[in-house]
Parts: C-alpha cells; sequence; structure tokens
C-alpha cells in the first residue's frame, strides 16, 4: 500500500514517480536511477493545442458559456465623427425619454412606475434577453418583457414591439446596466 507521504525517508508522491525538480527547468534531468526525464511539454502543448481546436469544432450547447466561439464584426477602424456625434446624440435622447417613462407613475393605470419595482433599472438584466420568463410562458424579447410588465402589474396600455416608447424604455435599461457580460437565455424569475 502506497502512502501519500512517507515520512520516514521524506518522500513526496512526485518523488516516487521519478521526478525531482533539480532546478534545470523544463526537461531537466531526473536523478532517480539516472534515467533523464523525458521532455513532456511539446506534447503537452500540441494536446491542450488540438483540445481546443477540436472543442471549438464541435461546440455544443449555445447555451453553455465559452463552448460557441465568438465572432467579431470589426466596421470601419476610423468612424465618421459626425456619425459617431450624431449617434451619440440620439442615443442620449433615447435613454433620457426612457428614463422618465421608467419613472412615469401614468405610463399604467395603477398608480405605479417601473421604478417601484426596478429601481434605475435594477434586476432587469437586458443583457440576458432573449430568454424563456415563466410569466409568458415562452423565449421573450426585451421589449417583449417591458410590454408585458407595462400591460400586466402596471395595468397599461401595450405599445406595439419596436415603437419609441418601449425602445426608449429599452434603451434606458441598457444603460442603467452598461459593462454587463453578455449571456443571452440566463435564467430569471
Amino acid at each position: 500500500m502506497k502512502r501519500p507521504f512517507d515520512s520516514r525517508h521524506g518522500l513526496r508522491p512526485w518523488a516516487r514517480s521519478g521526478f525531482r525538480p533539480t532546478g534545470g527547468g523544463i526537461g531537466a534531468k531526473g536523478s532517480a536511477g539516472g534515467a533523464p526525464q523525458i521532455r513532456r511539454w511539446p506534447a503537452l502543448l500540441l494536446g491542450v493545442l488540438m483540445t481546443g481546436a477540436v472543442g471549438t469544432l464541435f461546440a455544443g450547447d449555445p447555451m453553455e458559456p465559452g463552448l460557441t466561439p465568438q465572432r467579431r464584426y470589426i466596421q470601419s477602424p476610423q468612424l465618421d465623427p459626425n456619425l459617431v456625434k450624431t449617434s451619440r446624440e440620439e442615443l442620449a435622447k433615447l435613454v433620457k425619454m426612457g428614463d422618465d417613462l421608467w419613472h412615469d407613475r401614468n405610463l399604467g393605470t395603477n398608480g405605479m412606475a417601473c421604478n417601484m419595482c426596478h429601481p434605475d433599472a435594477a434586476v432587469t438584466h437586458p443583457e440576458t434577453f432573449p430568454k424563456y420568463k415563466s410569466q409568458l410562458g415562452r423565449v421573450v424579447t426585451a421589449q417583449q418583457m417591458i410590454g408585458w410588465c407595462i400591460q400586466v402589474p402596471l395595468q397599461g396600455k401595450g405599445y406595439a414591439p419596436g415603437s419609441q416608447e418601449l425602445t426608449a424604455l429599452e434603451a434606458y435599461m441598457a444603460a442603467q446596466n452598461k459593462g454587463q457580460v453578455m449571456e443571452i437565455g440566463l435564467p430569471s424569475p
């Protein structure tokens, strides 16, 4: 029976394997029986690289983080400054409109506002949409979930998906949660 540590001889488990650190670095010769330590690091490196390559070829469930390779699309290395300025201004207007709607108690008919359940868009997790929502019994987008919240808890009139109101509320929600890692489909209550 082998012991994990043999106190009589001061042997560690790695000592029984024939490898003893000698300070010679990777591939240094061991001292057990005079046998040289086999250079295993090139094969190990190749095995790790091949496992990663094969793993991305046969990536399984896209819901498992890290299994699906990410695609990155680069627009132009130099964006037109006028386009950037206009884009920022228009988005800021939309986020402001969303902020006003988020805090508006007249969005529904019962005197409640989105902010009463979700202060400053807390616990909305826009980075996880589309996802399955038990309240609706299906996979929904962020706008569909916002629309449901307006119609059911707030007892308000519905807005069509893509409407300026729902887009503004979604923009506010995303702006308040900026920096979150995108994990679509991650369940939440």
